[in-house]
């Protein structure tokens, strides 16, 4: 997995480096930087659907329930665990000697991860200890005790493969811990089929083997240097702050779940999760587009501060940092790419939800197609939520983010205690997307998003009449086509979709050029 490769290195042969090694080389680069960057992106749109339709044929409504909600809990404990570490990693890492940069992950590993790590286990027996769970076998609980220490200890080599700017390295990690672990169980068939406990299991193993394969091949010759500064404290300063966002995050993709839970019962929250997960493909394929744009974000940063501009400041209220031009064309690449991508792929599954679910979703599943158009526009509000976000961690605002992060996930709660007894799924739904939409209009107007843009990056009205055309026309086929199979509508509704996306210039030749040049490691 080591990126001897990465993307950005300089292309064309060396002076007297034979041709055949120099069209190796450039395979190499080619294969990094499009089949491990924007490539996977196309992969994991792909791999969504096939996981909804696997897990979905082969699992019932409850199990498929438990499951996703246990997996999911996992992941955002291991958020919540790492106290911001993740986002230190991807903010320091950029611009530092390699040694350095292993020094700083063991020392997060070290001081913070497994304290972390063993304290949950300790309140998580002994919550099981005093009857909290009464259904459950203590199997259980040491599984996802287990999983929850692969989990926390994968999430933090990505952030810290994503710092270094290693993207072939983090998409391989993220590619085998989060999208194909499915295709195990799938394979297992009945024996996975038949309980929680064999699909628990399944997916502890999983884990532990790509934990081996990521100790295995992702290893780097230099050796560890000792971080300079503050050390921890220097990674608390900076990611306590934080700890209203990840919440506020956590609270947003999960709260909703256990409500439903608590009010109706596991065949309600497997519907809505599906449903949820699906219009959430939008929402994993954005942020893996951001992450190809986020190190060299805090690298045009990082520069910036050493050249003596403002490094920004932790005030709620404050200017912050005045952007460069290279800061404002790469914000505004990321608002071009989540805007485009997140309204495209909303319209997609608002008006052909039940095509996708006959291809996506077992039988049992496919009435949860009537959530989609409620659903359908979350992805695109959390996008430009968290594209503003990033502006104001670059300028070390994290008590602003936290703050309203938390405050938006607050609110959401509350309105759910009010809507989801009334409307179940599709008042949680409804409440969810309001609240995006205002924590996204308040972090722009917080950073002043017009001193962020570059409208000839960003290319506004492009992507308004691209976005408007797409929707007249989905709106044409399914009027024109109301029943025909999902063979003919869904090819037909790809047509506008990529017409959008090549006239609008969602994606462009320049981004990749910007997006190619490679991180500098220079001492801060």
């Amino acid at each position: 997995m080591d990126d001897t490769g990465a993307p950005g290195a300089g292309g064309g042969a060396a002076e007297g480096v034979p041709a055949g090694q120099a069209r190796r080389r450039g395979f190499r680069k080619f294969a990094d930087f499009f089949l491990l960057s924007f490539g996977y992106v196309g992969l994991r749109f792909l791999i969504g659907p096939i996981r909804s339709r696997l897990l979905t044929e082969q699992l019932g409504k409850p199990h498929y329930g438990a499951l996703t909600l246990a997996v999911s809990t996992v992941t955002f404990l291991a958020m919540l665990l790492a106290l911001g570490s993740y986002e230190f990693l991807a903010r320091k890492l950029p611009g530092l000697p390699t040694g350095r940069q292993k020094g700083w992950l063991a020392l997060v590993l070290r001081r913070l991860a497994l304290p972390g790590w063993l304290l949950a286990g300790a309140v998580a027996g002994g919550l099981w200890a005093t009857g909290w769970f009464p259904s459950w076998h203590g199997s259980y609980v040491l599984l996802l005790w287990i999983d929850l220490g692969l989990m926390l200890w994968l999430l933090e080599r990505i952030y810290y493969a994503l710092g270094g700017n290693r993207i072939g390295t983090m998409r391989a990690i993220q590619l085998f811990q989060n999208d194909v672990w499915f295709l195990v169980v799938f394979a297992l068939g009945s024996w996975a089929a038949a309980s929680f406990a064999h699909t628990l299991r399944i997916w502890t193993a999983w884990l532990c083997a790509v934990a081996l394969a990521v100790l295995a091949f992702d290893r780097q010759a230099e050796p560890a240097e000792a971080p300079r500064g503050e050390g921890m404290r220097e990674v608390l300063l900076f990611g306590m702050p934080l700890m209203p966002m990840v919440l506020g995050e956590i609270l947003f993709r999960i709260a909703d779940r256990y409500l439903l839970l608590a009010f109706f019962d596991l065949a309600i929250v497997a519907e809505y999760m599906l449903a949820m997960n699906i219009a959430m493909m939008g929402y994993v394929t954005g942020t893996s587009l951001l992450e190809l744009s986020l190190p060299h974000l805090y690298a045009a940063a990082n520069r910036h501060a050493r050249e003596g501009g403002d490094r920004g400041h932790g005030g709620f209220w404050g200017g912050g940092m005045q952007p460069t031009d290279e800061m404002r064309r790469i914000f505004s690449l990321m608002l071009r790419h989540v805007t485009g991508l997140g309204a495209l792929m909303g319209l997609g599954f608002a008006f052909f939800r039940r095509d996708i679910f006959a291809v996506i979703a077992g039988p049992e599943f496919r009435d949860a197609a009537s959530l989609m158009p409620w659903i359908a526009g979350i992805p695109l509000a959390f996008l430009l939520a968290m594209t503003a976000a990033r502006a104001l961690l670059v300028q070390n605002r994290t008590r602003t983010v936290g703050f309203a992060m938390l405050t938006a996930a607050l609110a959401n709660l509350a309105v759910d205690l009010v809507v989801v007894p009334l409307w179940g799924t599709h008042g949680a739904a409804m409440a969810t997307l309001g609240c995006l939409l205002g924590l996204a209009a308040f972090l722009g107007a917080t950073i002043d998003v017009r001193r962020w843009i570059d409208r000839e990056s960003w290319k506004p009205m492009h992507l308004l009449i691209g976005i408007a055309g797409c929707a007249a026309a989905d709106w044409g086929i399914v009027t024109l086509l109301p029943d025909a199979a999902w063979w003919v509508r869904l090819p037909l509704a790809a047509i506008p979709a990529l017409l959008t996306g090549w006239l609008a210039q969602v994606f462009t030749p320049a981004d990749m050029a910007l997006l190619k040049a490679a991180n500098r490691n220079e001492e801060p």
